[in-house]
């Protein structure tokens, strides 16, 4: 995932490509199951690594923030290997490993080449990731950022091979797992299903 070579930190995407086309079918079947009027929390995630939820998680995101005209806010979710910040050209602390360290208000998302997309960092969690992602430190710092966001878009670690999308369980509205058609092997696709339908209940 190439970053842009300009000062304005935009990433590269064109907003009426196939793929943005197929992403606001997407936007308009959740918005009439989900009704994005609310705040909504959405996860994002697949079986394994190189599935492409990041692309689609900053792909989506601008869409959200083009077509619905709410303040959307872009979260990199993956403190383990976070790639987001590297496509915003940003420095990826302080951010969400920060604000479960107990720094809710001090941290602040910061604004992107769109008006009403913000984007927070994966921050620095130290060598144990995990041990941030305790319910209540989850709770506190989601209650915080839903106050100020319509929509929380978060780009979350795939679930077969780390349990972290698990804690965001109770926070999330809803879950979008991605899987590479003919490529991800269906050893893979049917535990991770059974993990996703139970984030889903």
């Amino acid at each position: 995932m190439a970053a842009a070579k300009n000062k304005d930190r935009r990433p590269v995407f064109d907003i009426e490509s196939p793929m943005a086309i197929e992403l606001r079918r997407i936007m308009i079947r959740l918005n009439r199951t989900m009704d994005l009027d609310r705040k909504r929390i959405l996860m994002v995630t697949s079986s394994e690594r190189g599935e492409g939820k990041s692309l689609f998680s900053l792909h989506f995101s601008q869409v959200l923030a083009n077509h619905l005209h709410k303040k959307i806010l872009l979260i990199d979710g993956d403190m383990r290997r976070p790639v987001q910040h590297t496509v915003f050209q940003m420095e990826k602390s302080p951010g969400l490993a920060e604000m479960l360290m107990g720094n809710v208000t001090k941290v602040k998302p910061r604004p992107t080449h769109l008006e009403n997309l913000n984007f927070l960092p994966a921050g620095t969690p130290g060598d144990e990731p995990s041990v941030l992602l305790e319910e209540n430190r989850i709770r506190e710092v989601f209650l915080h950022l839903k106050a100020d966001y319509d929509v929380i878009v978060l780009d979350c670690p795939p679930v077969v091979p780390v349990s972290d999308p698990l804690q965001f369980v109770d926070i999330a509205d809803g879950v979008i797992y991605l899987c590479m058609a003919g490529q991800t092997p269906r050893d893979l696709v049917d535990p991770a299903e059974s993990i996703v339908s139970r984030i889903s209940r």
